[in-house]
């Protein structure tokens, strides 16, 4: 399941030059111009074109140790890596990271004030070093961006020059003119919980409105609460970016029932298919053809999305699976005996190895199966389409955000 961390490269960034030789009304102006602006300073590199000088400056006078936690290059094998300088004779930190342009990433940074050591020096192992420094650490209150991840963690987000555009940033109505979204909760038959998000002016059942298309979501929690995804489809709509459409939200509950229920092929599945799918079209104007529902996810819910066209027997027609977690159970044999289901778009990050790896190898498949069984080329596009892409990007909200919005105006285009 995972391969090893990408290490941190790190450079001497350019504030830490300048202070080395600097006096102290020159040390005085550096740090004033290092706090007026937001964090990351991103820099060119003269010596590579795709990549940059990421920079963060902290003021933490009565700190013992600061660390920065990014999502794609944490060396927990080496954490001290992540630990920022302080610039002599003041409270300010600083670190600097030879990054890729085109990168987006969430990050988080600890400031400890403690006696004792760290808890990111004493944990032993991948996985308690990695919750060591998160657990340990917090979202930027100096970065651009913030929002909230599985279990409700704050982080920072950061992007460079050449990431991707976040469509609702320039695309979109601004917030002002689209009302608050209407978001109902909805309990399932057998005890789960949804919510719904209603397109702007939508009523329930007795709307004389078209049908919208329907988006299902796992982990819903998180783009209700964390990623603000109504209030992004609303000002995407409001512009003309998207059409109308119902999203609904399923909750995937504690990380033991997550873990138990999402990702395998029933589970949550089946309450998708079984208990979602019926009342959304008995209670809300959505379409029921196939190919107005898509189904999406990410890591658990990246192949529960699969799993949901493998098993749904016609139901759903689109699947967007970002970071599938493809070493879970093996999901090529039920989509390619399934019929029925129209096509699917994968993704997974440079920064995430084994997931990249096995989606494209997925896809592959699909599409050589689809060509194989196909009376001609055109006929094999008509029937599967399958793409991958793979942004240079870890295994993040941050990036998932982006790609999903990026999956959905690409689709209904």
């Amino acid at each position: 399941m995972h391969r090893r961390d990408a290490t941190m490269d790190r450079v001497v960034g350019p504030l830490e030059s300048a202070w080395a030789t600097a006096d102290a009304p020159e040390r005085r102006r550096l740090a004033a111009e290092a706090l007026a602006r937001p964090n990351p300073r991103i820099d060119p590199d003269p010596a590579a074109p795709g990549l940059a000088i990421w920079s963060w400056t902290v003021e933490a006078a009565d700190a013992r140790a600061v660390l920065l936690w990014t999502n794609p290059v944490f060396d927990h094998e080496r954490p001290a890596t992540a630990e920022l300088a302080r610039l002599a004779d003041s409270g300010l930190w600083t670190i600097a990271l030879r990054l890729p342009r085109a990168l987006r990433m969430s990050y988080r940074i600890a400031c400890w004030r403690d006696a004792g050591p760290p808890p990111w020096h004493t944990a032993e192992g991948r996985r308690a070093t990695v919750l060591a420094a998160i657990g340990a650490a917090d979202a930027d209150p100096r970065g651009r961006e913030t929002a909230r991840g599985s279990v409700g963690e704050a982080f920072s987000i950061a992007a460079g020059p050449d990431a991707p555009d976040a469509p609702w940033e320039k695309r979109a109505a601004a917030d002002a003119d689209v009302p608050v979204p209407t978001v109902d909760e909805l309990a399932l038959p057998r005890g789960g919980r949804a919510w719904v998000h209603r397109p702007l002016g939508r009523e329930r059942i007795g709307s004389d409105a078209r049908p919208t298309p329907l988006l299902v979501l796992f982990d819903g929690q998180v783009w209700l609460d964390g990623l603000g995804l109504p209030r992004i489809i609303d000002r995407l709509t409001a512009s003309g970016a998207l059409p109308p459409l119902h999203i609904a939200l399923l909750d995937s509950g504690s990380l033991e029932r997550r873990w138990e229920r999402l990702g395998v092929p029933h589970g949550q599945v089946d309450e998708v298919l079984d208990e979602l799918l019926p009342v959304l079209r008995r209670d809300y104007p959505v379409s029921r053809e196939r190919g107005d529902t898509i189904v999406s996810g990410q890591s658990l819910g990246g192949i529960a999305a699969l799993w949901t066209l493998a098993l749904g027997a016609g139901e759903v027609g689109h699947a967007i699976a970002q970071s599938p977690s493809l070493w879970r159970f093996p999901v090529l044999g039920p989509l390619l005996r399934e019929p029925r289901w129209d096509s699917i778009a994968l993704e997974a990050g440079v920064y995430e190895p084994g997931m990249r790896a096995d989606a494209a190898e997925l896809a592959e498949a699909l599409r050589t199966a689809a060509e194989v069984g196909a009376e001609s080329p055109e006929d094999a596009a008509s029937r599967r389409a399958v793409s991958f892409s793979a942004p240079v990007a870890g295994h993040d909200w941050a990036a998932w955000r982006v790609g999903l919005v990026r999956a959905l105006i690409a689709h209904f285009a």
